[in-house]
């Protein structure tokens, strides 16, 4: 009986010590292992925008093997999120962001962005994002770069492209007649909001580098809708030595045709994924 508990007992002294190495070894990872290694793009679409907005331009970048379409974070008009998918492990993974309220503020929309973020790295431990903006999604996106003063609160932003954003607002008159409420004053020249992120400028991160897109479709200078000294805007808010710029001058190259541009999808994936 007692070689048995002899034996035992050096069973034991054997097999715990192996056990709790194991146990140490596989055990789930703390938050810094978990870190998302990839770097993940937020698709934010315009005033007005929705699904469609970015939809093809992303099954055209899958198609080309650029990464895939993981995640949509569909943004209620009270903030409330509702994701769906899950970041990619082995692939870029392209993130699209669809307010239910597409008019809502540029103030508005940058706390939603914001908090988007913030889920992205509690959650999910993303480090870093790229954001790709559409007319005033554009204009959000600077916004919440401008606005960051918690940096450790969401991901680093690398890269940031600008696709059409008035960011000296729309000089068409005729627009405001069918476009109004709070966000459309946004979007005039001289408003309140455009003047902040003009005043904001010192604090827009020098790291970062940004693209900015414009189309000229006509002798009128424009997309048909924002003119190519406000889609150049952002250079007044963005060091000359971190901005990238191209412009479309042909007739496919309208404001809602950008994102459906070819030739602009060819430039979006050089600049951020090469």
């Amino acid at each position: 009986m007692r070689k048995i508990e002899l034996n035992l007992k050096l069973l034991i002294s054997i097999i715990l010590p192996t056990f709790l190495l194991l146990a140490f070894v596989y055990a789930d990872p703390t938050n810094s292992n978990k870190q998302y290694k990839n770097t993940p793009t937020l698709f934010i679409h315009g005033y007005k925008g929705g699904p469609r907005s970015f939809e093809t331009m992303l099954r055209r970048f899958e198609q080309k093997q650029l990464g895939e379409k993981a995640m949509v974070i569909h943004v209620a008009p009270n903030g409330n999120m509702a994701i769906t998918g899950n970041l990619a492990k082995q692939y870029p993974s392209f993130i699209q962001v669809i307010f239910q309220n597409n008019r809502a503020t540029i103030a508005q929309q940058t706390q939603w962005v914001r908090k988007i973020l913030h889920q992205l790295k509690e959650v999910y431990h993303v480090q870093q994002v790229n954001v790709v903006g559409h007319s005033m999604g554009g204009l959000t996106a600077t916004n919440v770069i401008l606005q960051n003063k918690d940096s450790n609160a969401i991901p680093t932003i690398k890269k940031l492209v600008v696709i059409a954003s008035p960011f000296k607002g729309i000089d068409n008159p005729d627009y405001f007649f069918v476009n109004t409420g709070p966000a459309a004053v946004d979007l005039k020249t001289e408003s309140e909001a455009l003047k902040k992120i003009i005043a904001n400028r010192e604090s827009f991160d020098p790291t970062i580098k940004v693209l900015t897109i414009a189309g000229v479709i006509d002798k009128t200078g424009t997309d048909g809708l924002v003119s190519l000294s406000s889609a150049m805007g952002i250079e007044e808010i963005v060091n000359k030595d971190q901005i990238q710029r191209e412009i479309f001058y042909d007739k496919q190259a309208t404001h809602s045709g950008l994102h459906e541009h070819t030739g602009v999808d060819q430039k979006i994936a050089t600049f951020l994924w090469k």
